[in-house]
C-alpha cells in the first residue's frame, strides 16, 4: 500500500468531517495556485482555475482509489484542466518564443522609469520600492516566457524542471508513459535553456535582457500590475515573505530552471473556501458515495 500523508484526512472528509475536508482544502490551495499561476501567467486566471480545480477535487473525491498519492491524483487533474481550459487572451495571441524575444530587444529602456520610481543601473543598489517592482518584472516576464512553450511541454517543465517531481510522477500525473514524459521534458528544458541562455541576463550577465532596464516599459503596460495587487493584498494578511530579485551574477551561469525557482510563493488574494461552500451548496461538506 502506498504511504500517504493525507490518507487520514480523506478518510475523515468522505465520513463528512468538515474541519477534515477544509484542512485538505487549505494544504491544496496554495500548490494548486502555485502551478496554475506559472502555467498560466495571469493571476486572476490562476486563482479561477484554482477554484475550479479544487471544485472538481472535492466533487470526485469519493472517487479517489488510492492507486497513488492523494497529492498526485489532485496534480492529475489539475494538470487535465489547465491542459484543456479555455486559452487565455496571451494565449490567443499565438505568442511563441520569437515573438517575446522581438518584444526583449524591443522594450529595454524604452521609457524611463516613472518619477517615483527612478531609473535603476545594474550597477547600483536599488532602493528597497524598486527592489520589488525589479522583482515583480521578474515573476512577469519570466512567467511569459513559458506561454511560448506548447500546453503539455510547458506542464512538463514546470511538474520536471520547477517542481522537481521524478519522471514516474510526472507521467502519472499527465496520465502518460514514463518514457513520453522524458521526452516532453526534455525537449522543453532544451527549449527554455536556449532561449534563456541566449536571451535573459539572469541566466548569463552578457545576455541583452535585464529586468530594470524593463522596469519602465512593463508598469506603463501594465504587465505587472496583478502581481502588484497579487502582494499587495498577501502583504495586508500578513502572508508576504520578502525575497529580494535574483540579480545578474558575473560569477556564474545558471540554468533557466534556477530562474524559476528563485520567484517568491504567491497566493491567492483571497482564501476560496468560502466560494467552494457557496458553489457546492448541499455537497460540502460530503459524505461517502
Amino acid at each position: 500500500m502506498i504511504e500517504d500523508p493525507h490518507l487520514s484526512l480523506l478518510e475523515s472528509s468522505l465520513a463528512g468531517k468538515t474541519n477534515a475536508l477544509e484542512e485538505l482544502i487549505q494544504i491544496f490551495q496554495p500548490k494548486v495556485f502555485s502551478l496554475a499561476l506559472k502555467f498560466l501567467w495571469n493571476p486572476e486566471d490562476a486563482e479561477d482555475a484554482t477554484q475550479e480545480i479544487l471544485v472538481k477535487v472535492i466533487t470526485n473525491l469519493g472517487g479517489f482509489r488510492k492507486e497513488s498519492k492523494l497529492s498526485t491524483w489532485i496534480y492529475r487533474i489539475a494538470s487535465n484542466h489547465l491542459i484543456n481550459v479555455q486559452k487565455s487572451k496571451m494565449e490567443r495571441r499565438k505568442v511563441h518564443l520569437r515573438a517575446i524575444r522581438e518584444e526583449l530587444h524591443r522594450t529595454q529602456n524604452t521609457y524611463n522609469v516613472p518619477p517615483e520610481f527612478p531609473t535603476v543601473t545594474m550597477e547600483e543598489e536599488p532602493s528597497p520600492q524598486v527592489s520589488e517592482l525589479v522583482l515583480h518584472v521578474q515573476v512577469a516576464c519570466t512567467y511569459s516566457m513559458l506561454q511560448g512553450l506548447s500546453r503539455p511541454y510547458r506542464m512538463a517543465y514546470l511538474l520536471g524542471e520547477v517542481f522537481q517531481t521524478s519522471s514516474e510522477e510526472g507521467a502519472s500525473v499527465m496520465g502518460i508513459r514514463p518514457e513520453a514524459f522524458r521526452q516532453k521534458l526534455s525537449r522543453s528544458r532544451k527549449q527554455m535553456e536556449t532561449f534563456l541562455g541566449k536571451e535573459c541576463g539572469l541566466t548569463k550577465a552578457e545576455n541583452p535582457c535585464h529586468c530594470p532596464n524593463r522596469l519602465g516599459y512593463a508598469t506603463r503596460a501594465g504587465r505587472i500590475k496583478s502581481y502588484l495587487k497579487l502582494s499587495e493584498q498577501m502583504k495586508l494578511d500578513g502572508r508576504w515573505k520578502e525575497i529580494k530579485p535574483m540579480m545578474t551574477d558575473t560569477s556564474k551561469i545558471r540554468k533557466a530552471a534556477e530562474v524559476f525557482r528563485n520567484h517568491p510563493e504567491f497566493l491567492p488574494k483571497k482564501n476560496q473556501l468560502e466560494n467552494i461552500r457557496t458553489l457546492l451548496h448541499n455537497s460540502f461538506p460530503l459524505t461517502t458515495r
